[in-house]
Order: structure tokens, then sequence, then C-alpha cells
């Protein structure tokens, strides 16, 4: 894969730190569970309530979505340190800067780099992002420097995914995902991520994608934006040395 180590492709066991952030993870998602009456706040976390219903990249793809949240956080640098993270995000790419070990523990085989790669920079429509060695949605929206946005529709019931204008499956799932930086001056930037979902109506999807999902999608996110701040920043600490 480029410039991504064999060694951080093969390796198996985790780091004492990723072992430690796996316990954050959980004791955050156990946490979400307690407080499913905070779900509102968490699903506009790191926003006002005015930002987060502003119009967002992408929101055309999913109109009416059952579910959506929407996730910033400020970084202590420019915007275009910020981009090269977003522009490699993905299995095989960057990862998802997230709880690796919670996501390894499950098969997804991401790995989290925290160095630039050439080869990622510039995705196009059309690239594919993986989530796993399994499931990959096409990018729909790149705007180089600003936004990355994918589309995902899925048959729920036979685990695939499916276009959309050949299939109408009974039990379907559609998500589009955004991950955008904004500039806030010239030091200074912050970073979006923006998921919306439509599915067939039923108690069980309405559980899975909403109390049950949601503390769970919220960490492993949360832990994502953080992941961006950190890198983006220490890349700019280095910039100015």
């Amino acid at each position: 894969m480029g410039t991504i180590s064999l060694n951080e492709k093969r390796r198996s066991r985790f780091t004492l730190l990723q072992v430690m952030e796996g316990v954050e993870g959980i004791l955050i998602i156990i946490a979400g569970y307690l407080t499913l009456f905070f779900k509102p706040l968490r699903d506009r976390w790191g926003l006002n309530y005015k930002e987060a219903n502003s119009p967002f990249p992408g929101d055309h793809l999913v109109p009416q979505p059952r579910s959506e949240f929407v996730h910033a956080i400020e970084i202590n640098a420019p915007a275009s340190l910020v981009w090269p993270w977003i522009a490699q995000i993905g299995h095989g790419r960057g990862g998802f800067y997230s709880y690796e070990a919670l996501e390894n523990i499950f098969g997804l085989q991401i790995y989290n780099s925290d160095k630039i790669i050439p080869e990622f920079q510039q995705p196009k429509i059309g690239d594919l992002i993986s989530f796993s060695p399994k499931v990959s949605c096409p990018v729909v929206i790149s705007e180089h420097g600003k936004a990355m946005a994918i589309e995902n529709w899925f048959d729920i019931n036979k685990n695939s995914i499916y276009n959309q204008a050949l299939e109408s499956p009974m039990n379907y799932l559609h998500l589009s995902w955004l991950w955008m930086v904004e500039p806030l001056d010239d030091t200074r930037s912050r970073f979006i991520s923006r998921n919306r979902v439509d599915y067939s109506p039923s108690l069980k999807n309405s559980l899975l994608f909403g109390p049950m999902g949601e503390p769970i999608v919220f960490a492993m996110d949360r832990k994502m934006c953080y992941g961006i701040k950190r890198r983006a920043e220490n890349l700019y600490r280095t910039t100015l040395q």
C-alpha cells in the first residue's frame, strides 16, 4: 500500500496505548447507554443548535434522514494541514483515526497512520473508501482542501451493497457521510463529520440505528475527531520549527 509499512499492515497485537484507548472507548460507550437522554446533544457534539442545523455539503444525498448526527472539533492548525488527514480516510489508506483496538477486535483490519500518504491525497468522485476488507462506499463529493463525502445503499437482509437504480429491497439502508474542514482564521480550523441515514421503517431498524447504535457511533466518531485534531496540530508544530 505505497508508503504504509509492512509492519503497519501486518501487526496483529495491540500496544498498551491502544488497549488503554480501547478501554476508554468502552467506558464512553457505556456512559452513552446510561445517558440516552443526552442523545440530542451528542448528535450535535461540538456545535450549537444553529450551527448543527445549517446546511452542509451532501445533505441532498439523504434528504429526509431518519437518523443523523454532526460532530465537530476546533483544531489549532490551518485547514490546509487538516485536509491531508481527511483525504486519506479509509481502510487500507490512512485509517479512521479512532479506536483501532476496538475496530480490529471485530476483524476490520484498520490501521491508523500518523503520516501523510502521498498517493491518497487526491480523492476523486468514484474512488472507493473501504470500512473493512469487504465493505466499500464510493466518493460522491470531493472538493480538494475542503470536503469529501461517501454514499452507500445497503440491502440489510442480504448484507450487501445494491444498485438503487436496479433494485428496491424491502429492508434497506441509505447512508451518506461527509468529512470536511472549514477555516476559522489563518491558524485555526474546524473539522466536521456529518452522517445521515435513511432505512426501512421497522422497530428493529429504529433501535439499531437509534438508541442501540448511537453510543457506539458517537464514541468512535468522537475519537476520530480527536485523532485528526492531534495529527493536524502535530503537523502544524513541525512546520513552525
